[in-house]
């Protein structure tokens, strides 16, 4: 796997704001992001999914500040299907309070989202993070199986699509956990899933990963072969308007599970006219395709 050849600046590569054409500047296209999540006044939908889902809010799932879930639709009935958001951010940006967007348009369609925090770089390793999504996943499956639910569903957005991607190559904690035969597949959105180059960029100013730890922490080296057994539907996908180098990752990613592993339940799709952010914000939208796409997985699966 040829990593980006140093006459390529590495910096815009991995600033994903710098590819979108929504907006003059990529100041503009992060203001307008951190805006919607923000739930502003001219986002009067996003508050929405707090104000009008019955939830119960900033479950702890472990002892540190930021490990906590949500979990939104709990009048919905005990066998409803789930699914899990893990917030991106490049794992030192946005949380848990400011990704509950996806939560409105799921309720409709009787369908609980649980959103996952967790702590932040630098404060946190990046392998105490990867850790911490085991943990929160570990209670979710815990309470899948008390509720009853037909199927639980995992969805990463750019570094939550990372860690799930972990959580799912983590056979041994699948293997052992209570509850995890209700996962039935996973949404990769926007991934990075090679650290290698990411070492390189500012992005590390925080993360501060060690070189030695980029590749044990990139799932695009990890095996994937014990979710062929568990028939999990994967999906991966980006937008048309992500970073040539996001768009590769999502690409490689996608032969890995699909070629390597010999898994035919894989997915891949490049958004058309999308970018990084508004991949996951038309996730707050009434007619969404990833609401669509998880309906119709749950209406043909379960």
């Amino acid at each position: 796997m040829a990593l980006i050849t140093d006459d390529m600046d590495l910096e815009k590569q991995y600033s994903p704001s710098k590819w979108s054409r929504r907006f003059s500047t990529s100041q503009k296209v992060l203001q307008h992001h951190v805006d919607f999540v923000s739930a502003g006044n001219k986002f009067v939908q996003v508050k929405q999914a707090i104000n009008n889902v019955p939830h119960k809010l900033e479950i702890e799932y472990g002892s540190t500040p930021g490990q906590k879930l949500d979990i939104l639709g709990t009048d919905l009935p005990d066998d409803s299907p789930i699914l899990v958001y893990v917030h991106g951010g490049y794992w030192q940006e946005l949380s848990r309070e400011l990704s509950r967007y996806p939560a409105q348009p799921l309720y409709r369609f009787r369908i609980k989202t649980i959103v996952i925090g967790y702590d932040l770089c630098p404060a946190a390793t990046l392998p105490e993070i990867v850790n911490q999504i085991q943990n929160a996943a570990k209670f979710v499956f815990s309470y899948a199986e008390k509720m009853g639910s037909r199927g639980v569903y995992f969805a990463g957005h750019s570094a939550g699509a990372h860690l799930v991607a972990k959580l799912l190559s983590n056979s041994d904690f699948l293997e052992h956990t209570p509850g995890s035969c209700r996962l039935q597949g996973a949404f990769l959105i926007s991934g990075v899933f090679d650290l290698r180059e990411l070492i390189h960029t500012s992005v590390n100013m925080a993360v501060q990963l060690p070189r030695e730890w980029a590749v044990p922490l990139s799932p695009q080296f990890d095996c994937f072969t014990h979710l062929q057994a568990r028939r999990v539907r994967v999906y991966i996908l980006a937008g048309q308007h992500d970073s040539p180098t996001f768009k590769k990752q999502s690409r490689e990613f996608y032969e890995l599970l699909y070629n390597t592993c010999l898994m035919q339940n894989m997915y891949l799709e490049i958004k058309d006219n999308m970018d990084h952010f508004d991949i996951v914000e038309c996730f707050a939208n009434d007619d969404n395709y990833l609401k669509n796409l998880l309906v119709h997985d749950i209406r043909k699966h379960l």
